[in-house]
């Protein structure tokens, strides 16, 4: 049988044809795969390998006190950070790091694994580490690719203060926090502020993050910047005032060194906080940083709760400071008039039970003035009984006892103010008898009152009706338009006192103090008006209460002092009022003569 050749070469034509139209395809379907579909990945890849992302955080704010000086500044932390995709795993790589920064291989790997957030992504594996660290991670650049260190700014505090339950810290951002709306313009590793001022003025303090472009060799080292890409610079948060005198907490704080202690010294027209002192307290640089296993374990298990805001937290009650709100519903109600009198004999007898006065031989025969002035436990007792609780707790609640302040500081409580209908759902209705009143008329039993909440009743009486938001913040500048912003706080009154009631409640806080249960709180040549408490506790010795205010060069300036186990409202309370009144009154002479001193040409 005759093959022709032709025929055998068509047919081997035909198959190689296809063949390289198959390779072909092949070779193009490869190539559209790896420049179209996986070209931005390698551009990545080949990106990083001759650039490296640093980002540069952006320092907060500055916080200055109402005088510009300093309260919380910033400084420079070293953080060590591993780059995967640069990182090499070798035996000798691992030993050379772990030796360097003190850790074992296993710690190392653990905190890779579980911060881990893409190849090219730093990674933190060491924080707040010391210049010496730094220097051996230099001599050891070639043996350890992939290893950099960062620098990042952390918080300071160059004037000494405490201030630390009212400051607040910042930290890092949690996962949890993530994912909520008000943080979804933060990545994972940014700092934010937590509790206090930080906490509450975030969105001023917070800066926005910096990046750095840095071109690097196939070993990872440094060559210089890239030449394609500009540094984008971080911007700085808002610097920010607060209302604070930064020497007046300082002086508060050295006075109540020792104690457990609430206080709170605002400006009675505007509700702005000069000073706020929670004792004990801590050193907030702790939270400067990284702060030790050790220190946070030793805060929070410290029965003396010295990160609790004793301030705006806590809650007591007010003792004899909260007689003045059942003389202002019995002189606007016309339970009585101011003569009506009582005859103290050191008791008061209420069926099988006896309600004492502080003063056991008692205060002998006592109108509505001299009850106020020598604080008469009897009197007091008597007068409850000639008014309608509802009307008592109506006053208070006029002046917001029972209820949030408003002060920009997170966490604030409420406290209690009883009225008929809670003493109901609490004891039932026929639960609870005139003693529960008695009680509550010298601010005993169920009434809770707050530091906070007891300088704006004071700057309220030193207003006449006054009712201020007390704040911390004063004003900051905002660093897009150099605007200065200034904080709106929001105000209130009390319309329904007369005059001839204010009139009364002043003269008889006046002779409190100069002749009554404050003398402890005398101030030379200035005016000082108050009352003293003193709130039984059934946990040791009572607590001691004063408040009080004076006028200083047209600045009307209350305090409330609180200071636990402090026995007598009269004592160690009142005298640490008149110190804080003098400081003040001193520092206001300087200032004149300053102001006034002549000019030297």
């Amino acid at each position: 049988m005759y093959i022709s050749h032709n025929s055998i070469t068509n047919i081997r034509k035909n198959i190689l044809t296809i063949f390289f139209v198959l390779v072909f395809l092949v070779l193009i379907g490869r190539l559209y795969y790896l420049q179209i579909i996986k070209g931005p990945s390698y551009k990545g890849i080949a990106e990083a390998n001759r650039v490296r992302v640093i980002p540069i955080e952006a320092p907060r704010g500055i916080i200055y006190d109402r005088n510009g000086k300093i309260i919380v500044d910033n400084k420079s932390q070293y953080d060590i950070n591993v780059i995967p995709y640069e990182f090499s795993h070798t035996a000798r790589t691992d030993s050379i790091l772990a030796k360097i920064l003190g850790l074992d291989v296993a710690e190392i790997n653990s905190r890779i694994k579980n911060n881990w957030r893409g190849q090219f992504v730093p990674i933190k594996i060491a924080e707040d580490v010391n210049v010496e660290i730094i220097t051996n991670i230099e001599e050891h650049r070639l043996d350890l690719p992939g290893v950099v260190y960062s620098v990042k700014p952390v918080r300071s505090y160059p004037s000494g203060v405490q201030m630390s339950q009212s400051l607040g810290y910042v930290r890092e951002i949690s996962a949890n926090d993530l994912i909520r709306e008000k943080y979804k313009e933060y990545k994972q590793g940014d700092l934010i502020g937590w509790k206090g001022i930080e906490r509450q003025y975030e969105h001023i303090l917070k800066g926005t993050r910096g990046y750095n472009f840095i071109q690097v060799d196939a070993l990872g080292r440094e060559i210089g910047q890239v030449v394609d890409r500009d540094n984008i610079p971080p911007i700085p948060g808002n610097e920010m005032f607060l209302a604070i005198d930064l020497d007046l907490q300082i002086y508060i704080e050295s006075l109540t060194e020792g104690y457990k202690a609430g206080i709170v010294v605002l400006d009675a027209d505007n509700g702005e906080i000069l000073a706020i002192v929670s004792k004990p307290d801590y050193d907030p640089a702790l939270f400067a940083g990284v702060i030790s296993n050790s220190s946070w374990n030793a805060l929070i298990s410290d029965p003396d709760l010295p990160m609790f805001n004793r301030a705006t937290q806590g809650t007591y009650s007010p003792g004899s400071t909260f007689k003045l709100i059942a003389v202002l519903t019995a002189l606007e109600t016309k339970a009585v008039d101011p003569d009506w009198s009582v005859r103290c004999y050191g008791q008061y007898r209420l069926g099988h039970r006896i309600f004492k006065c502080w003063q056991e031989r008692g205060h002998g025969s006592m109108n509505m003035y001299e009850a106020i002035v020598h604080s008469c436990n009897v009197y007091f007792y008597n007068l409850i009984r000639r008014l309608d609780l509802n009307d008592w707790a109506n006053m208070g609640k006029d002046f917001k006892f029972g209820s949030e302040t408003g002060v920009d500081l997170y966490g604030e409580s409420a406290g209690v103010m009883p009225d008929v209908d809670f003493l109901n759902r609490k004891y039932g209705e026929h639960g609870w008898t005139d003693g529960n009143k008695l009680n509550l008329v010298i601010g005993q039993g169920d009434i809770l009152v707050t530091p906070v909440q007891m300088a704006r009743f004071c700057a309220a009486l030193a207003t006449r009706g006054k009712l201020v938001q007390p704040h911390v913040g004063l004003k900051y500048i905002d660093r897009g338009s150099n605007e200065t912003i200034i904080f709106k706080a929001a105000k209130d009154s009390i319309q329904n006192i007369s005059v001839d009631t204010w009139e009364f409640i002043e003269k008889a806080m006046a002779d409190v103090i100069n002749r009554g249960t404050g003398r402890a709180a005398r101030v030379k040549d200035v005016p000082v008006l108050g009352k003293t408490g003193t709130a039984q506790n059934p946990h040791g010795d009572a607590h001691a209460w004063f408040i009080g205010y004076m006028e200083e060069q047209n600045q009307t300036i209350a305090t409330a002092v609180l200071v636990e186990h402090g026995k007598s409202g009269g004592g160690i309370a009142a005298q640490i009022a008149g110190q804080i009144f003098n400081f003040i009154h001193q520092q206001k002479k300087r200032q004149s003569l300053a102001n006034n001193a002549p000019l030297n040409f």
